[in-house]
């Protein structure tokens, strides 16, 4: 029963995932922090929802996976997206133009 609960959370989060999935087309989704302490079973229920709702071009490359970072993985993908902006081509473009 326990388990039933679990895969049908992450099905439920799989269906706004789904969304998420067509409008941004990630190569990677990455689930973390407290949810991932249901396991195995949580993840399989976003994936199943995922691959078969989105469209294949989509979810081609798309890897569902589990942080490996724990609870400080929202905030380590924060800073990794901050330098990627501050270091990007344009930025650096800005920053020399002034």
């Amino acid at each position: 029963r326990a388990i039933r609960a679990v895969r049908q959370a992450g099905r439920d989060i799989g269906e706004v995932l789904t969304m998420c999935v067509s409008l941004v087309n990630p190569s990677v989704i990455v689930l973390g922090g407290s949810v991932t302490r249901a396991g195995e079973h949580l993840l399989a229920g976003v994936r199943e929802v995922v691959y078969q709702t989105s469209t294949p071009l989509a979810t081609e490359h798309l890897s569902i996976v589990q942080s490996r970072t724990a609870e400080d993985a929202a905030v380590i993908g924060a800073c990794i997206l901050a330098l990627q902006y501050a270091l990007s081509p344009q930025a650096i473009e800005r920053m020399t133009a002034s």
